[in-house]
């Protein structure tokens, strides 16, 4: 099927010749502009799209024949960049991101979604018969945990769907490619998702937000009807009114999928490049016959990655991210598009790269490398597809069908930690705890009392820290530390701070003895004032009457008003006098 801006051709492979069968309007199945994402699958005879139906791009859709997703409708998709789909089940899914709705904060923030449809979903009744029954999205959550996580919220692309065993349990995995925003610190990502957690994710409860300025909650299980909005059914047309609707207003998830791994599989922080497509060889055995997966991470700049968790097999709680290349595929500055892994019978298998003005093809492994020319240098590499030949002494591609056999015992391999005996690695062995001995100067000494010791190393030659040796000096020589005690230092302090604290209160009296000896400056008037009260009585002018302060307070009568009221005409009489 070949999509154009406004046709759509079928084209069917009979006997080896591509013939035409059929047009058709190409709109709501591909954007006018090649800017705008969009991604497509073919199912059972169904071409399911997620683009734009407008020039502008402000009408997105995820679109089937005659069925579509609601116009207008921010709670289905808002500002959507699709990156990638797939059918798996029943169902088929879409990675994209978009503008979160129910961000609160202030600002806005861009989040990853899966959406889901049903493959046999037909449209609703009556008005909805042309709108989807069973739409429904969920956050992926891509992040560093912590208190405070790092999240990486912006998908780039996804690998296929992937089957293995990790850590004794079988899974089926899609990773993810996901960044930071372009206005922030350059980080990237790759994290897995579960297919069972993310359809564990649709069968949990909705999110809704019940007014305009209310925050959004879990709906409550009483208020879901049944049957249950979102769910494949025989024929969708016969729901009822209130679960069609119920599933229009309510297509977010309350719970997000977390990653497999608890964590990113591969993190990276670079202002130089960010990635842009994963691709994986799955489940390559490595001799001691675990598996890993081995991802090619791609980059905005034209790099290709050959990187893996080196402990998938044996723990779903932490990652060791081993990159084992980082190869410059394309030139400087050219995006890599798209990436895929070709296994042909018969031949090497390669990485194909795809860019906008050209396709390359590059083997999956460099074991010939010269930076994998020794033992050592190749075992370090880490890599399930090379080991090290001690027969031919060289770093060999090694098949992934050969373990428990004799050729294994000429080969040297440590995807764990890059080291192997045969190399002449050997493992370091912890020294033995000598025991404590006596000083020889301290007879009478504790073996205890010398553990709470502050070593200094005093230079006696240079006291204003000499870094450069004299002329002629011996080098050889190494200066005998003087050892003081803690009890030492404490006694110093203790007799450094009382010293201090007599010195200066015997400075401080000394002082204010030379200040209380010295005349005061007044000005004149306050000088004349002071004399004129001081004047002894012998002195002219002298006033010899006493000066008292006389307060007069007149007597109440018994019922408590003044003797002289004036409410009373009666003549004044003695007031009592109070000297103060």
């Amino acid at each position: 099927m070949i999509l154009t801006m406004r046709t759509t051709v079928v084209i069917n492979n009979q006997d080896g010749a591509y013939v035409k069968e059929d047009d058709m309007d190409g709109l709501g199945l591909c954007p006018y502009d090649p800017r705008h994402n969009s991604t497509a699958v073919f199912v059972e005879g169904q071409l399911y799209a997620a683009t734009v139906a407008d020039f502008s791009g402000g009408e997105p859709l995820i679109h089937r024949e005659k069925i579509r997703t609601e116009r207008s409708d921010l709670n289905q998709l808002n500002g959507p960049n699709f990156v990638s789909s797939f059918a798996y089940e029943d169902y088929v899914f879409f990675f994209y991101r978009e503008t979160a709705v129910e961000y609160m904060n202030c600002g806005k923030a861009v989040y990853s979604r899966v959406g889901r449809v049903c493959q046999h979903d037909k449209g609703g009744p009556h008005a909805f018969s042309d709108r989807w029954t069973s739409f429904l999205k969920a956050r992926l959550n891509c992040s560093v945990p912590g208190e405070y996580p790092f999240y990486f919220n912006e998908i780039q692309s996804t690998s296929d769907v992937t089957e293995g065993v990790y850590a004794g349990e079988r899974a089926r995995l899609v990773y993810g490619v996901f960044t930071t925003p372009v206005n922030s610190i350059g980080g990237s990502a790759v994290c897995a998702f579960s297919m069972k957690s993310i359809l564990k994710v649709f069968q949990s409860a909705f999110k809704e937000q019940e007014t305009i300025n209310s925050n959004w909650l879990r709906v409550l299980p009483e208020k879901v009807p049944e049957p249950r909005p979102g769910a494949c059914v025989n024929d969708s047309r016969t729901l009822p009114d209130v679960t069609v609707n119920f599933v229009k207003a309510h297509p977010l998830m309350d719970d997000a999928v977390q990653s497999f791994f608890s964590l990113p599989v591969i993190t990276k922080v670079s202002f130089n490049y960010r990635f842009t497509k994963v691709a994986v060889d799955p489940q390559v055995k490595a001799l001691d016959g675990k598996a890993y997966d081995i991802l090619y991470v791609g980059t905005d700049d034209g790099r290709v990655l050959k990187a893996l968790n080196t402990r998938a097999p044996d723990s779903l709680n932490n990652v060791s991210q081993v990159i084992v290349s980082d190869v410059q595929v394309l030139k400087y500055g050219q995006a890599i598009k798209d990436l895929l892994v070709v296994h042909l019978a018969g031949e090497a298998s390669k990485l194909v790269v795809f860019a906008d003005s050209e396709i390359r093809a590059v083997p999956l492994h460099h074991c010939d490398a010269p930076a994998a020319a020794t033992c050592a240098s190749c075992v370090a590499l880490q890599d399930p597809h090379c080991a090290w030949d001690a027969t031919k002494s060289l770093c060999v591609a090694v098949s992934t069908k050969l373990h428990d056999s004799d050729a294994d015992k000429t080969l040297f391999q440590d995807i764990a930690n890059g080291k192997h005996k045969g190399c002449g690695y050997k493992p370091e062995v912890a020294n033995p705890v000598q025991p404590a001995l006596l000083p020889e100067n301290g007879q009478g000494e504790l073996p205890g009392e010398r553990d709470n010791e502050i070593v200094i190393e005093l230079d006696r030659e240079n006291q204003y820290g000499r870094t450069q040796p004299r002329a002629n000096e011996p080098q050889d020589v190494i200066a005998t530390p003087v050892v003081y005690s803690a009890q030492t230092l404490t006694g110093a302090l203790i007799g450094t701070c009382f010293f201090s604290l007599v010195a200066g209160f015997a400075s401080g009296f000394w002082f204010s003895q030379r200040l209380r000896g010295a005349p005061y400056p007044e000005p004149s008037e306050q000088r004349q004032q002071l004399n004129r009260l001081t004047e002894s009585s012998e002195s002219p002018g002298f006033n010899n009457k006493s000066i008292n302060l006389v307060l007069n307070v007149p007597p109440k009568n018994p019922n408590g008003k003044n003797a002289n009221s004036s409410a009373e005409n009666k003549p004044v009489q003695k007031v009592k006098k109070t000297y103060i």
